[in-house]
């Protein structure tokens, strides 16, 4: 049946000169031969069918400017379809394809190049001509290294590399200058390349998962940089040069083995978010005191001991998480933050609650499990907005927790 319909829709699309075609979800196994006849055609799409091979026909649709191909069974791809200069959108993304034919590096016109989500375990020299393309996705699929080649694509804004097998970052990626996007997460990169401190309009660099020892210095030459995520690696050291990216909002160094915060971290005055978490930070520098504009700071599972009273002067902050460490006091300070809507202090060596929390007006959720907190302080009955409070693993009786706490309308005691 959908075999039929597909030919009806073809042979509907040759007669009437038709400039728009569309086979998709039709269960198709494989496409009809005379395909190739719809040579008026400029949009075509074969999506979430279960096709698993292309028939070289296609190649003859000159007016073609739209192929879209995504989430079949392709396993190869025809040479012929090199021949569709006109072509600027091609999707092949959530296939089954292992190589790409060097002749779609004729694709001059390319705007739009999908190939995630498939089994391609590298990337064709030939795609170093396609110098119109504003952005390439080859993520989740096998790829092992990256061609020099890309480095002569101008007119890349982004770049989507991640979840392959990719060793190595080559030099030239640095001559990317209109870059603002780069994504390399979850491959098994072990080094950075200075060349990527050239990437002067990048924004946003994600390097997260990988097998990375060392931040180079040249980083610090990225001024326009607003994300930077470097979390699950292995990481011992942050430069000082970090603390010189004046537009960075976001700094993501979870899960790696860091042990000292640079006083220069200080300097980034438009930091948002901050997650340090899963490393193995002893102290927290008093420089952190200046990052007025952070919402969310994350320092948990580290070896912490104390929260300096800097920590109090960060009034944006929404989100404070020092979850899992060896702090023995929570310092009264922590009460000016008025936006705090998560306090997470589980898993530490905490034996009292100051009265200043009950200050925290907008807090939702307290985390004060497995510490050693013997009672709960009334002043925690003025946390009207209180919704979740962890207190399970302190040696702490029902007779410890104030009445006026219990009665509070939104509040979950957990004990």
């Amino acid at each position: 049946m959908t075999l039929e319909e597909a030919a009806r829709r073809i042979e509907r699309a040759t007669n009437k000169k038709l400039r728009q075609l569309n086979l998709s979800g039709l269960d198709l196994k494989e496409l009809p031969p005379e395909i190739g006849k719809c040579t008026h055609l400029t949009q075509l799409d074969i999506r979430s069918n279960e096709i698993t091979s292309i028939p070289e026909a296609l190649g003859q649709l000159s007016n073609l400017t739209q192929l879209s191909l995504s989430r079949n069974q392709i396993t190869s791809i025809p040479g012929a379809l090199g021949q569709l200069s006109n072509l600027t959108w091609l999707d092949f993304s959530r296939n089954q394809i292992t190589s790409i034919p060097e002749a779609l590096g004729e694709l001059s016109n390319l705007t739009r190049l999908d190939f995630s989500r498939n089994q391609i375990t590298s990337i064709p020299e030939a795609f170093g001509q396609l110098s119109n393309l504003p952005g390439l996705d080859f993520s989740k699929n096998q790829i092992t290294s990256m061609p020099e080649a890309l480095g002569q694509l101008s007119n890349l804004t982004w770049l989507d590399l991640s979840s392959n097998e990719i060793t190595s970052i080559p030099e030239a990626l640095g001559q990317l200058s209109n870059l603002t996007k780069l994504n390399l997460s979850n491959n098994q990169i072990t080094f950075i390349p200075e060349a990527l401190g050239q990437l002067s309009n990048l924004t946003k660099l994600n390097l997260s998962d990988n097998q990375i020892t060392f931040i180079p210095e040249a980083l610090g030459q990225l001024s326009n940089l607003a994300e930077l995520d470097f979390s699950k690696n292995q990481i011992t050291f942050i430069p000082e040069a970090l603390g010189h990216l004046p537009k960075l909002r976001l700094l993501n160094l979870d899960e790696n083995q860091i042990t000292f915060i640079p006083e220069a971290l200080g300097q980034l005055a438009n930091l948002t978010e901050l997650d340090l978490s899963k490393n193995q930070i002893i102290s927290i520098p008093e420089t952190l005191g200046k990052l007025l504009n952070l919402e969310t700071l994350w320092l948990s599972d580290n070896q912490i001991t104390s929260i300096p009273e800097v920590i109090g002067q960060l009034f944006n902050l929404g989100r404070l998480n020092f979850s899992k460490n060896y702090i023995t006091l929570i310092p009264e300070a922590l009460g000016q933050l008025s936006e705090l809507d998560e306090l997470d202090l589980r898993n530490n060596q905490i034996t009292f609650i100051p009265e200043t929390l009950g200050q925290l007006f907008n807090l939702t959720y307290l985390g004060l499990e497995c510490n050693q907190i013997t009672f709960i302080p009334e002043a925690l009955a003025q946390l009207s907005n209180l919704r979740e409070l962890r207190i399970t693993g302190n040696p702490i009786t029902s007779i410890s927790i104030p009445e006026a706490v219990r009665q509070l309308p939104k509040l979950t005691i957990y004990k």
